[in-house]
């Protein structure tokens, strides 16, 4: 069995890989809705991700999406990337969520 070695030095951020600005992804299918973000880039990182459309007209779309927006948020701005893990529970919105981020984040490059 292959073990991983121990992390000794934290992981780098990404400073300065981005330009500064707003930058609006594409329109991405969840399956029961679209979902769509607006990226935000401050001193050359991702400092904010708001939500622009996610499903939100069925009750259970709406649980889901309280529950995994703010997860995906996080994890995308801790990661300084769009490449975060799926949240149990809302792959769709997760997958969606990756690809209008990315778009979004192209655009900053």
């Amino acid at each position: 069995m292959m073990s991983r070695p121990p992390a000794t030095m934290p992981m780098q951020k990404m400073s300065g890989k981005f330009k500064d600005g707003s930058y609006v992804g594409s329109v991405a299918d969840a399956i029961y809705g679209n979902i769509q973000v607006k990226a935000t880039i401050q001193n050359g990182q991702l400092s904010d991700v708001v939500f622009l459309q996610y499903p939100n007209d069925r009750d259970r779309s709406i649980e889901i999406n309280t529950f995994a927006m703010p997860i995906l948020k996080r994890e995308a701005i801790a990661a300084q990337s769009a490449e975060v893990d799926v949240v149990s529970g809302a792959t769709d919105s997760s997958i969606a969520f990756t690809e209008s981020l990315t778009s979004a984040l192209s655009k900053a490059l």
